[in-house]
């Protein structure tokens, strides 16, 4: 009869189980208390005990039982990381106060739709945040090709019947509408990370389907003009790659042969080559190439520390999508540089917290997930607080949390409900 046949010992492992509130973890625990009490058992066996003398002597090298529990529900807590949830609430509704002040204190697009769609997309966020944080993150994996082909297709398909104009592509759902490019970006990383968990990278076939999954989405965003979500995926992609196993050179390829295309594109563009440049002397054209620079540098430094509160600026209002990729600088003119370094410290503190949990992620698919979203997020707040101090081209980057942007704000809050999830399950090895 084996241990786990064992009424004695089930009794104790059941007992210890009951004094863990997080259910889910009930499977891994008695595993291992299984294996702890069978290498006991094994070892009193060979010193010539009988089954039941070596069980009784296992059960009482093991300890009390209660004790045990009590100390697996510490480290078994299915508990949120409330400082990340706190800091997630705080750039929300920053956002939200951005978008009421926008409206009702500049007149700026003076009507209600940015405010209070701002406000129903976030309360939609916290809903789903809720939702995923008790979703079963590691039931994706299994699926996790199977989500990437859906989602080409769906691409493939939704640009053949939406018809993209000016490079725009929206799924609309009555009242909410949505961009299919921060949608796929998205869908295409959670995808990668369950690929690439325990991925060979030795096998040249792998290396041709990882190709692949660089490539297709690429050529995907390319045809709806998202060459700035392009490179947040390709920084992603190697990420992801590298930390799944994936040799350093493979990635200096990679970046090697992205930095030849983007280089091609410039020279076959000229229009973007001289906008990639005019961000090294935003005064040179004011009303030409370098007009959105001009303004933006006018505003940077004319701010001050406190900023200009709620007085009309003509420089802030001649920013278009102010709402979105210029929300920084919004900030800048109204709180001064005080004001956008309390929204940057707090940035920073959020990633700094994520990437700070991750370290006590025992799956190695959970892991990865922190890492493709938390990467796909700090490539976003990067680049526009750069491109809004003109020290990075200007790109078609919102800002995370604090721009307005329907689908962008809710994906980005579902993000977080995912990571949540990932954190909730810590303990647990797969």
């Amino acid at each position: 009869m084996g241990i786990k046949d064992n009424s004695k010992i089930n009794e104790y492992i059941d007992n210890i189980c009951s004094y863990v509130k997080f259910k889910e973890s009930h499977k891994e625990i008695k595993d291992e208390l299984f294996t702890h009490i069978e290498d006991i058992v094994d070892e009193n066996t060979q010193r010539g005990l009988s089954e039941a003398e070596s069980t009784s002597e296992a059960l009482k090298r093991m300890g009390d039982g209660e004790a045990i529990g009590k100390q697996l529900n510490i480290a078994h807590k299915g508990t949120p990381d409330w400082i990340t949830l706190l800091l997630t609430i705080i750039l929300v509704n920053a956002g939200v106060c951005l978008m009421y002040l926008m409206q009702y204190k500049n007149s700026y697009k003076p009507n209600d739709y940015l405010f209070n769609h701002s406000l129903l997309y976030s309360a939609i966020g916290t809903v789903g945040v809720v939702l995923l944080y008790f979703f079963d993150y590691s039931k994706l994996e299994k699926y996790s090709k199977y989500i990437f082909i859906g989602m080409c297709l769906a691409f493939t398909v939704i640009f053949f019947i939406g018809h993209p104009k000016n490079g725009s592509l929206f799924i609309t759902i009555g009242a909410f509408s949505f961009d299919i490019k921060v949608i796929s970006l998205y869908v295409f990383v959670i995808s990668l990370a369950g690929i690439f968990n325990n991925y060979d990278w030795t096998k040249k076939i792998n290396l041709v389907k990882a190709a692949g999954y660089l490539f297709i989405p690429l050529i995907l965003m390319i045809e709806v003009q998202g060459l700035a979500y392009c490179g947040i995926y390709i920084i992603t992609f190697i990420v992801l790659a590298l930390k799944s196993g994936m040799k350093k050179r493979y990635a200096l390829y990679i970046v090697a042969f992205n930095i030849i295309c983007s280089l091609f594109h410039l020279i076959f563009e000229p229009y973007r080559t001289a906008r990639f440049i005019s961000f090294l002397d935003p005064l040179s054209d004011p009303t030409g190439i370098t007009y959105m620079g001009a303004q933006m540098y006018h505003i940077t430094h004319t701010s001050g520390l406190i900023g200009h509160g709620f007085s009309s600026n003509e420089n802030l209002l001649k920013l278009p999508s102010m709402e979105s990729e210029y929300v920084f600088s919004f900030i800048v003119h109204t709180f001064g540089w005080l004001g956008a370094a309390v929204i940057i410290s707090i940035i920073i503190s959020f990633i700094y917290r994520i990437l700070h949990i991750s370290r006590y992620v025992r799956d190695s698919y959970g892991r990865l997930l922190i890492s493709g979203l938390i990467s796909v997020f700090i490539v976003q707040f990067v680049s526009n607080i750069l491109m809004n101090l003109n020290l990075f081209p200007i790109v078609g980057v919102a800002l995370p949390f604090l721009s307005y942007g329907g689908s962008l704000g809710l994906i980005n809050m579902l993000s977080v409900g995912v990571i949540m999830s990932v954190y909730r399950r810590r303990s647990l090895s797969a």
